[in-house]
């Protein structure tokens, strides 16, 4: 019963944290065309990438609970990383001959595009709030176009170990950059069924 009930909750602050605070209609999440241009606003150097110009960040807070939001997505898109991609890869799961190899890659698949969603709705939170945006914005961006890279891999059944390697690197930046930010994140394990079971 206690099981059930944090199922419940999980799923329910899932779909609160995507709900709701200034847009009706949101774009479907996908991956950018390959070879699309770099998001508009992008120019000094962060910690993990780019920040946002002045310009391009609001002055004030443009949703509601915008901070818990980021947080929520931040969480899930690490959380999901870790626990569907490099825990299997540090534990060999990808290697050759590995049981269950090919079932354990396409569950890295599904977590890397629920994790590119995460971050979507993670920059959408950020852009909202004029310090989130400032710092945050560069390095969500390098890090969605790791996780799509990534994604695209899997998808084709290839483990590129270097690319596993960076984007835990993209993560780690990312939390130190967001706690910078006064939004220090903990990973948060995402529902089985964002993943396939």
């Amino acid at each position: 019963m206690l099981r059930n009930s944090f199922v419940i909750i999980s799923v329910m602050l899932l779909v609160l944290s995507g709900c709701g605070g200034g847009t009706k209609n949101r774009p479907e999440a996908r991956p950018p065309a390959a070879g699309a241009p770099a998001a508009p606003g992008a120019s000094a150097p962060g910690g993990y990438g780019q920040t946002a110009t002045p310009a391009a960040c609001p002055t004030t807070r443009q949703r509601h609970f915008v901070k818990t939001r980021f947080l929520t997505n931040a969480g899930l898109a690490a959380g999901t990383f870790r626990r569907y991609i490099y825990k299997p890869y540090r534990a060999g799961a990808f290697n050759s001959g590995a049981p269950k190899r090919k079932r354990t890659i396409v569950k890295a698949a599904a977590a890397a595009i629920f994790a590119f969603d995460q971050l979507r709705r993670a920059k959408a939170n950020a852009q909202a709030d004029p310090t989130l945006c400032k710092v945050l914005i560069g390095p969500i961006d390098k890090l969605t176009a790791s996780m799509k890279d990534l994604h695209g891999k899997l998808k084709g059944g290839n483990v590129d170990s270097g690319l596993i390697g960076s984007v835990a690197g993209g993560v780690a930046g990312f939390h130190k950059d967001a706690a910078s930010a006064g939004a220090g994140f903990k990973d948060k394990e995402p529902p089985a069924s964002a993943v396939g079971g």
